[in-house]
């Protein structure tokens, strides 16, 4: 792909740097710096910019390998903005093309870095990234190995758990796992749309063992399963479903798998 120009560069940088969510120059300034086309690119992606955001991606994410070392307390690491870009050019393809079998390439990828990186991440990429590529496998027909793959991830997982563990033990994350949860939630939805609305209750009652639960959280909780009637109680989960109660990663910044 031909190189984007200086020229070309400072559009797309006015683009993001200005209107209603504008990023700080200091972020995108760097044509050079792959982090910064990386961020440039997911805010264009962000406003609409599709063309632009699939311009700027394309120049790097074949030839960048993050630093599987870099963990800053403060900020995104280099695996993870890695990751969120080979999320949004996943996500452009699936949009424009419905090809799943090009976009899952990249969902691969992602969830690839994401099951290697042995530290904390900031944002929700990791149990994001594979709920994404349950959902695409199961809108591009291939419902039975979404299943699968979801069930084998619960299996695995609890069998072995990849959750953070803090210097300090914190009960409130002792059993904290994005893929059992993702994939415990998948399943559930499902089950509710084969209209197996008790099953898909339950299933979502399990997922919430594994999620970060802030006082709040644990109050929606349980009014979820105190509901009586099964529609309202899903509707009762899929209300949990909107709001992130805690982190799902706990700081301090430690290896996951220590």
């Amino acid at each position: 792909m031909k190189e984007i120009d200086n020229q070309e560069w400072k559009i797309y940088v006015t683009k993001c740097t200005s209107g209603e969510w504008p990023v700080p120059p200091a972020f995108v300034s760097d044509k050079d710096n792959w982090i910064c086309r990386a961020i440039v690119g997911r805010v264009l992606y962000f406003i609409k910019d599709t063309e632009g955001a699939m311009r700027v991606l394309s120049t790097f994410i074949n030839d960048v390998k993050p630093d599987m070392e870099d963990h800053p307390e403060q900020g995104m690491c280099e695996a993870e903005h890695f990751v969120l870009s080979l999320r949004d050019i996943a996500e452009i393809i699936w949009t424009l093309t419905k090809n799943g079998p090009a976009a899952l390439q990249y969902l691969e990828r992602a969830f690839d870095i994401c099951m290697e990186f042995p530290y904390r991440f900031h944002t929700e990429a990791r149990g994001d990234i594979w709920y994404r590529r349950l959902n695409i496998l199961a809108e591009s027909g291939k419902m039975e190995q979404a299943v699968a793959d979801a069930e084998e991830m619960v299996k695995n997982e609890k069998q072995e758990s990849h959750a953070p563990k803090p210097i300090i033990p914190d009960p409130l994350y002792d059993r904290v796992n994005p893929y059992i949860f993702y994939s415990l939630r998948f399943l559930a939805e499902q089950k509710h749309k084969e209209g197996k609305t008790e099953e898909a209750c339950a299933l979502f009652e399990e997922a919430y063992k594994y999620f970060p639960l802030s006082a709040a959280g644990v109050r929606d909780v349980n009014k979820a399963k105190e509901t009586k009637d099964w529609e309202e109680k899903y509707k009762a989960w899929v209300f949990c479903t909107t709001l992130q109660y805690l982190p799902w990663e706990k700081q301090p910044v430690v290896k996951l798998r220590d």
